[in-house]
């Protein structure tokens, strides 16, 4: 009766604190937070009966602590544990409140994700034991080295007592290092010699499951689980080791790893119309693609296709990580695709034409892909971030009709749970730089409109000639904006062409036969490089189906071109010239990127700026420069022109040289 009176009394400070705040709004953050955080420590006093097992580390937490869960529920009566992936300050209160007396054991799961992110926590749970899976790069970005991460991690350990119990990884050095640090019992897991319990025969070859041989105090045994990889090894160890370290018989603790299902997005595998799919969608950091492209390596199917979203927790150069995913995966799987607005970057991966490596910044567009690519008996593995990419999309998208196909809602939940999924809720922008839709410009191509039907036998390409083409705005009443710089620096180059025409007539600015415009072109030489100066019309997000469409007509190819094209990045007045590379978040770039899958296109970047402060992007490039500017603008066009100059310089230097006798 006591218990209950305990529990209706807590439930109704709780529910009167979350009153108060939402009363006080912002001003009462801190009253609640103290009131909740002193309502935990004293409920926590009430659960002096109650093992306290506190989980950490950089990767591996939440199937560690589903495993460890499952194994003491096996043995003893009732539990709790930190709900789903919960992990943080803020969530840490609501494990321990949920907690009763009858409760044997709570397994709570410890964020680390930034320095004294942990401090709270702990004072909270006050841990009887302590779990330390790894130390790798996850959370690198915040805390720069291993060993700072390790110092952070560490503090669990010291919140031990002396009759506290250390579940360390052998295997980690910086992890063992940590046994100084406890004031009570140490117990080891891992393959090295020294292990309390020891690995060996660790093996999963896809379609069989993760299976080791483990030994304990002069016992061993066969351990099956459900799990995919054999990066999951350390996590199967440290729950079993924290069992054993409680009393759990080897054997009932075996048998309980065996029941226990992968966390949902977590190398999770699925089959769908005898695809099967092994989701690792929850998170992506880069230290973990490697295990998963091992996986993928060793597994035996028909094919195997990988798609990759956003990847996080690295050092140095995005592009470059993403190139060296590329290469990674390429070496693991038939296909490979890339999905988000960081795709195009790993274009560069590609050696040749041959390699399957795509990538689509738009991943309806990928979903599109796989739906006429997959078949039975492929193997297909996601990994991205939850919030970032939802690749669960690709998946629901194989038996049912998806509607919201947004990646900028940043929820971070699987979109199963959403109720956008199968009713779209993307609100319209006021301004929009492109409101055409693929299938509404396909439409009006074929009814006539911006038709492309114009003669192409009047434009003569050769492998010598270099495809200059200027991005901008069809709508002449934005032609002095800064999205259309790349048409302005484009008719300086006209006006060069022109001014240098030895002989016979001036090249003009030619125009399809209909009128419709959509592609006006100037053919002539710059500097003795024959050249053919391009504008397309039609909106720029659509920009790259158009010109895939005329390289395939006129026969040129991606290190043929050069992009004209606008930078937000760079200061107004700055250009700077890109041999390849990713999109830049330039949405007639990514448009080309996408539809030839090749990155090998020059660019000359013109800087344009961000605007002033509070204007939003789409007003600011679609907004005519202002009086002051038009010199600086005028400048930089010439500029660009430069820049383009210099590009075909170069290639005929290099031209004559590779023509050059030995």
């Amino acid at each position: 009766m006591p218990q209950v009176l305990a529990s209706s009394a807590k439930t109704l400070l709780l529910t009167s604190l979350k009153r108060v705040q939402q009363a006080l709004g912002w001003r009462a953050r801190s009253v609640y937070e103290y009131g909740l955080h002193s309502l935990t420590r004293w409920h926590r006093k009430q659960l002096k009966n109650t093992i306290f097992i506190g989980i950490t580390g950089s990767a591996g937490k939440t199937t560690t602590k589903d495993l460890i869960a499952g194994i003491l529920s096996a043995h003893f009566s009732d539990g709790n544990q930190t709900k789903g992936t919960l992990n943080t300050s803020e969530y840490t209160p609501l494990t321990i409140l949920g907690t009763s007396r009858r409760d044997a054991f709570c397994v709570v799961e410890i964020s680390g994700h930034r320095p004294r992110e942990m401090d709270l926590p702990l004072s909270l749970v006050q841990p009887t034991v302590g779990v330390v899976t790894n130390i790798g790069f996850d959370h690198i970005s915040a805390f720069k080295t291993r060993e700072a991460i390790a110092l952070e991690k560490s503090k669990l350990i010291r919140a031990l007592g002396p009759q506290g119990i250390a579940v360390l990884n052998a295997d980690d050095a910086l992890v063992m290092q940590m046994a100084e640090f406890c004031a009570g019992r140490v117990v080891s897991f891992g393959l090295a010699a020294s292990a309390n319990l020891r690995a060996e025969q660790i093996l999963s070859v896809w379609p069989a499951r993760l299976s080791l041989k483990v030994s304990w105090a002069g016992e061993s045994a066969m351990v099956h689980t459900q799990l995919c990889g054999e990066h999951w090894a350390p996590s199967v160890l440290a729950a079993l080791a924290t069992g054993l370290a409680l009393g759990v018989p080897l054997a009932t603790a075996v048998a309980a790893i065996a029941q226990v299902a992968p966390f949902e997005g977590r190398m999770q595998a699925v089959l769908v119309n005898d695809i099967s799919f092994i989701r690792d969608d929850w998170k992506a950091p880069f230290a973990s693609i490697a295990p998963a492209c091992d996986f993928i390596r060793e597994a035996k199917a028909a094919r195997k296709i990988i798609v990759i979203g956003t990847i996080s927790d690295y050092v140095g150069h995005s592009g470059l990580r993403y190139v060296e995913t590329a290469r990674l995966a390429l070496a693991s799987a038939d296909c490979v695709l890339f999905v988000g607005p960081n795709a195009s970057a790993a274009l560069r991966a590609k050696k040749s034409s041959e390699d399957q490596l795509f990538a689509f910044p738009v991943i309806q567009d990928a979903s599109n892909f796989l739906a006429a690519y997959l078949k039975a008996g492929d193997l297909v593995l996601l990994k991205g971030s939850a919030n970032a990419d939802h690749l669960q999309r690709l998946l629901l998208a194989r038996t049912s009709v998806v509607q919201c196909w947004r990646s900028d809602c940043h929820l971070n939940q699987f979109c199963l749970e959403c109720p956008a999924l199968y009713q779209s809720v993307q609100a319209q922008p006021k301004k929009m730089l492109n409101t055409k839709t693929n299938s509404e410009f396909e439409a009006e191509t074929k009814t006539g409109r911006n038709s492309a039907n114009f003669s192409l036998d009047r434009i003569r390409i050769s492998a010598a000639t270099t495809i200059v083409l200027g991005l901008g705005n069809p709508d002449l009443s934005l032609r002095d904006t800064p999205h259309n710089v790349g048409y302005c620096a484009l008719d300086v180059l006209a006006l060069e062409l022109q001014a240098g025409a030895q002989a016979g007539p001036v090249p003009e600015w030619q125009s399809g036969a209909d009128g419709a415009d959509l592609a006006s072109f100037m053919l002539g030489e710059l500097n003795g490089a024959p050249v053919c100066l391009l504008k397309l019309a039609c909106p720029m997000n659509l920009i790259g189906p158009q010109l895939f469409k005329l390289s395939n007509e006129l026969g040129f190819q991606p290190a043929q071109c050069i992009l004209l094209h606008d930078d937000l990045d760079l200061p107004l007045g700055v250009t700077r010239i890109r041999l390849r590379g990713s999109d830049g978040g330039h949405k007639g770039v990514r448009s080309i990127l996408q539809a030839f899958q090749d990155d090998q296109f020059r660019r000359v970047k013109i800087g344009v700026g961000k605007g002033a402060a509070g204007q939003t992007v789409a007003d600011y490039v679609l907004t005519a420069f202002g009086v002051e500017q038009q010199a600086l603008v005028a400048q930089l066009m010439r500029d660009a022109a430069d820049k383009v100059i210099e590009l075909l310089q170069k290639k005929l230097r290099q031209n004559s040289v590779a023509t050059m006798p030995e």
